[in-house]
């Protein structure tokens, strides 16, 4: 049977093959060599409803293996080179790749690219660009099968989350445009009732870090999955050029400090800007804090001259009319409001927070003051704890949570009769 299916496909070949060599092994593989000008293997089908090459196998499908020797530099290289023109109202793809897996720890990948080479020039694993001036993208990417309507001209399109593990280089913006957007309120209005964003930012706690892990490599794991995979290591392992193997060095997004606020926290003050992953962990939109931080300074200035309009924050007798010589306007106000803020009781927030058995709250008590004390509700109002403060000066009172079961409560210093200020601590558990 193998035989005569050579024949056949030798005699079909044969017309057009008049100048090329064909060999057929013992194994039945068949070989052509063209000459040094034309196609090697040409095929064409007539009737539009077929396909004019389909292959069938087992493991293995196409393979194409291109060696360029000529020192031309116009002569371009192609191991696949595809056009497609479609003049129907139908789907057009130039590669339509459709990879299932039905293992339970291997890779599934569409298409794959890896590019490498000691050239000065351009390497480039995957390469998609846009030729109209019609709307489209050159790659698009989704989580879905279903694409969408593309809004613009784009280099990249992605429906869906897009994940990186280094650096983006750019300008990175936010579509905010009004007619997009409905319930538009101000941020002051959003606030707790008599509280304000001001108090909503002191429940955080902004922090340094570094991340735990600093091998941003995925070769390894594609090492590992070719094991796995018995004769598909050969192929997998090609693909693995050094410069991938090479690539489990730490990138500076994994070794430099960073700044900002425990996902945790920020959740419990403003949910809507934390976001929880596919893989479980939390994440942050910090660009909208902006907003925030803005209404922030606007309640602070408010709270200034809100100070200075009853006599609160003024200048000191020494320092009045610019008496000193060499003391300009902006140091005299900050003297001022130092040696004003000197004379009042102040309590810090807490730190940790949240926390989990313990934490710090940072206390300064004038001398002035006859008696202090710390008290800690829940959010219904029940008093929990009370703690009388005996020292004047900086102090620091520990607050256990042994007691506390998981939430916010609320602390107030009230010094002399009169409440200094209140705040905000959670408890996590």
């Amino acid at each position: 049977m193998k035989k005569t299916f050579i024949f056949i496909f030798v005699a079909a070949l044969l017309p057009s093959m008049a100048f090329a060599q064909l060999k057929v092994s013992s194994y039945g593989n068949v070989t052509i060599s063209a000459p040094t000008q034309g196609t090697t293997l040409s095929l064409e089908s007539q009737d539009k409803a077929y396909w004019p090459l389909s292959l069938a196998g087992k493991n293995k499908g196409l393979k194409i293996s291109l060696e360029n020797t000529t020192s031309d530099a116009t002569v371009a290289s192609y191991a696949l080179h595809l056009s497609t023109k479609n003049y129907a109202d139908v789907s057009s793809h130039g590669i339509f790749a459709n990879a299932t897996n039905y293992g339970t720890s291997s890779r599934v990948v569409g298409i794959s690219g890896t590019a490498s080479g000691k050239s000065s020039g351009d390497i480039v694993g995957v390469y998609g660009g846009l030729t109209t001036t019609l709307n489209g993208a050159g790659i698009y990417g989704g989580t879905t099968i279903s694409p969408v309507a593309v809004d613009g001209r784009y280099a990249g399109y992605f429906r869906g989350n897009v994940k990186v593990t280094g650096t983006i280089d750019g300008t990175l913006v936010t579509t905010s445009d009004g007619q997009l957007k409905e319930n538009v309120q101000s941020i002051e209005a959003d606030a707790d009732e008599g509280e304000g964003v001001l108090a909503k930012l002191e429940l955080l706690t902004p922090v340094t870090y570094n991340y735990k892990d600093t091998n941003t490599a995925t070769a390894g794991h594609l090492m590992n999955a070719a094991t796995r995979e018995g004769d598909a290591v050969e192929d997998d392992l090609d693909i693995l050029t050094d410069e991938v193997v090479d690539a489990d060095e730490p990138n500076q997004v994994m070794l430099k400090k960073h700044f900002g606020f425990i996902a945790q926290e920020l959740q419990q003050v403003y949910p809507d800007l934390v976001y929880e992953q596919d893989n479980g962990y939390l994440a942050v939109n910090y660009t909208e804090l902006i907003p925030i931080l803005v209404q922030s300074i606007k309640e602070l200035n408010a709270k200034v001259e809100e100070l200075s309009a009853n006599g609160r924050v003024s200048r000191s007798p020494l320092l009045r009319d610019g008496e000193e010589e060499g003391v300009g306007e902006e140091e005299v106000t900050a003297i001022d409001n130092a040696l004003a803020a000197s004379d009042m009781a102040s309590m810090s927030q807490n730190v940790p927070n949240p926390f989990t058995e313990k934490t710090d709250i940072a206390i300064y008590l004038p001398e002035t003051v006859q008696t202090a004390t710390l008290y800690i509700y829940d959010l219904s109002g029940k008093q929990l704890e009370q703690h009388l403060i005996t020292g004047r000066g900086d102090t620091v009172m520990t607050i256990h949570a042994d007691k506390m079961d998981a939430g916010m409560y609320v602390y107030s210093l009230i010094a002399d009769r009169k409440v200094v200020t209140t705040k905000k601590m959670i408890v996590v558990k």
